[in-house]
């Protein structure tokens, strides 16, 4: 019966969603936790914009981190609740566009804030980076990935269960011409209108390097990845940077992973 109880949770999310979860711990321990250059977490604020399942937070209260998660996505928020059994995360849900809708959580600053694959789904870029860099203390870090708007999976059509789907670049279609693709190779209607609204709200490598400088952030970190480090856990490919990297067009081309570690200067 004990057994039973405990692995309740389990059975209420989607094999999927599963698979991020362990993914998400995955990659704070054979990635993250060394590129962020944070290794003493101990005590230490760390909130995820975009946390999913939460795994990754799971990852960093075993390190000792007092984690926050704030997640958009029903579904997503639901399935951190469920696997966050013992409440040892503080989790909400919110959008970091809307101050209002998180004020009431937030009563501190952060010394590291997590924004993985999520400033892509973004409409206003600028307006979330700014909200990020008011809630981070003065030296905090901002670690933050997306796939580049011209690469090969920008358009996430990989998620698409369809072989034909999952063509890399064919989201770049005109818009009339994808919907008509999608929908011949039976892809549901929600997933068509996710797709659509995901080529509208990609970034480029210029773009977001724009963004960042107008802010006042510091770099301390940009990485471009030809395999980027997720498709070790997905797919057990290694990881590999784009060697382009340095030439323009080309470094938005093969780049399929950017990554950024920020600072916000120190007073």
């Amino acid at each position: 019966m004990k057994s039973s109880i405990s692995n309740e949770p389990f059975r209420q999310i989607s094999k999927r969603c599963l698979r991020c979860y362990s993914e998400q711990q995955w990659y704070g321990e054979y990635f993250l936790f060394e590129y962020s250059q944070l290794q003493d977490v101990k005590g230490k604020n760390i909130l995820e914009i975009g946390c999913a399942e939460a795994g990754l937070l799971k990852f960093y209260h075993k390190k000792g981190a007092i984690c926050s998660g704030i997640e958009l996505s029903d579904i997503r928020f639901s399935n951190a609740l469920l696997l966050d059994k013992k409440k040892e995360i503080d989790l909400f849900q919110a959008d970091i566009c809307d101050p209002t809708s998180y004020n009431k959580y937030i009563k501190k600053k952060f010394d590291m804030i997590i924004m993985r694959d999520v400033i892509e789904h973004i409409d206003n870029k600028k307006i979330a980076l700014e909200n990020i860099f008011e809630i981070l203390k003065p030296g905090g870090k901002l670690f933050m990935s997306f796939p580049p708007k011209y690469c090969a999976y920008s358009g996430h059509q990989q998620t698409i269960s369809s072989f034909f789907g999952k063509l890399p670049y064919i989201y770049m279609l005109p818009d009339i011409i994808y919907k008509k693709y999608l929908k011949l190779i039976s892809c549901p209607e929600k997933k068509i209108e996710y797709l659509i609204l995901t080529k509208k709200t990609r970034v480029s490598i210029r773009k977001m390097q724009e963004i960042i400088n107008s802010l006042g952030f510091n770099i301390l970190n940009q990485s471009k990845w030809f395999s980027r480090p997720a498709y070790a856990f997905r797919f057990n490919f290694p990881k590999i940077k784009n060697p382009f990297s340095f030439i323009p067009i080309l470094d938005e081309v093969f780049s399929n992973g950017v990554l950024y570690l920020l600072e916000k200067p120190k007073e």
